[in-house]
């Protein structure tokens, strides 16, 4: 009766061991999932790295490519427009000019820097992500025959620790059996099975303590060895590739910026007086004034200037002053109307909106917008015209006219009329 108990007893122990092992292994088996998932997804992300990279540097590549036609192109009109006229001094002393080469040379130096960072990415970026990734599989490799290895060694260790326990349970039933039939013939033999058994319990203690400090080790040093293994070097080449991807870009973001800077100078410095000056300089011959219309005689006609005799001294003196009172109010008219339209048509022009809508709206709204908008791009248009119009002919060929009589006069008979009557005619032809 106790024998049969004590067999039960063993069973249960039995039992408890094997649902302990059945629960190891399947941790083992979701390890071997979690790692297997890890190096899945560390390859996919270094692959997909590695293929934004490449599709990076062809995308920097075209677009420098873009931009370095776009330079060319102008350069090159430029150039033609340079060449066409040989008496046409070089534009580079007017600001618009400088602007416009200073525009040119920053989309140079964005073409070079996107050229740059298209050669990085392309070449030298790729590169170390290939050897990462290959340095990831191998120790991946590596990591997982040595988990084989230590796996190995737990079933080994698990056979032994089952073979002990057989062994143990084989000598319990031999040694129940022989001493309940044969206890009085057995009794010599009880100090040799007990050695056995004594024998056969160490081995099963010391394999099942081998077997937890296998565990533990396991648990506590070889996993995360394992890791480690599989990880040396990974985020070391990734941060490598992405120090030196930022590198290219702040690079390429400094260059842009003292190129704007630049740009920003260049317009700064627009100067519309400064360029009128230079191209009434640069073309002198074309903008001096032509020599005076000579005097032509006919018929030995001695007489070159307009005679003033008693009798007709009052009529020239009359027209004079009116022609005087009419140069003054013609010129105040004119004056007023031309500032009133220069200022007119700098404030049309500086109303422009050169900045695009920051917020997107719906269909609808855009629709009525548009609706309001043209109406009134429509009036500007027609109220920029109607005062370019008047700014550039206004009153221009009457005062052109009254002027050049007034001119005339003052040079001819000034000396007759005196100096207190034509001080503002004097000051009409200097700024003539």
């Amino acid at each position: 009766m106790t024998s049969h108990v004590k067999l039960r007893k063993e069973k249960v122990g039995m039992v408890d061991y094997d649902t302990q092992i059945k629960e190891v292994r399947c941790q083992l088996a979701d390890q071997l999932k979690v790692l297997d998932l890890q190096l899945e997804q560390k390859s996919q992300q270094l692959q997909d790295l590695t293929d934004y990279l490449r599709r990076r540097g062809e995308i920097e590549s075209e677009y420098a490519r873009s931009l370095e036609k776009l330079a060319e192109r102008f350069t090159s009109r430029i150039k033609s427009r340079s060449f066409e006229d040989a008496v046409v001094k070089e534009p580079s002393s007017h600001s618009v000019a400088q602007v416009w080469l200073a525009l040119l040379c920053q989309t140079r130096q964005e073409s070079r820097d996107h050229n740059g960072l298209s050669e990085s990415c392309s070449n030298f970026l790729i590169q170390p992500l290939t050897h990462c990734l290959e340095y990831t599989q191998r120790l991946a490799k590596k990591a997982w025959r040595t988990y084989y290895q230590y796996h190995s060694d737990y079933v080994c260790a698990e056979g032994k620790l089952k073979e002990a326990e057989k062994q143990e349970e084989k000598q319990k039933q031999s040694a129940a059996k022989k001493l309940e039939r044969l206890i009085e013939k057995r009794q010599s033999k009880v100090q040799e099975i007990h050695l056995k058994c004594s024998k056969a319990r160490n081995d099963y203690l010391i394999n099942l303590s081998a077997a937890n400090a296998s565990m533990n080790k396991y648990y506590l040093q070889d996993l995360s060895t394992l890791i480690d293994c599989a990880d040396v070097g990974y985020h070391l080449s990734l941060g490598r590739v992405m120090d030196a991807y930022l590198s290219r870009r702040w690079r390429a973001q400094n260059n842009l910026s003292t190129g704007l800077q630049q740009l920003q100078g260049a317009v700064s410095g627009l100067d519309q007086r400064q360029d009128r000056d230079t191209l009434l300089q640069d073309h002198y011959n074309a903008f001096s004034m032509p020599p005076r219309f000579s005097y032509q005689p006919h018929d030995g006609d001695q007489i070159s200037e307009v005679s003033a005799e008693c009798e007709m001294r009052c009529e020239l003196e009359t027209r004079f002053k009116q022609i005087q009172t009419r140069l003054k109010a013609v010129t105040e008219d004119t004056e007023e109307n031309m500032l009133a339209a220069q200022s007119s048509l700098l404030e049309i022009i500086g109303d422009d909106d050169l900045e695009p809508n920051s917020g997107s709206s719906s269909s609808q709204d855009g629709s009525t917008e548009n609706l309001t908008v043209k109406p009134s791009v429509a009036r500007r248009r027609a109220n920029l015209q109607e005062i370019e119009n008047l700014y550039f002919t206004v009153s221009l060929p009457k005062i052109s006219m009254v002027l050049m009589k007034c001119s005339w006069w003052i040079c001819r008979f000034g000396f007759w009329f005196g100096c207190e009557s034509h001080g503002d005619d004097k000051k009409y032809g200097e700024s003539w």
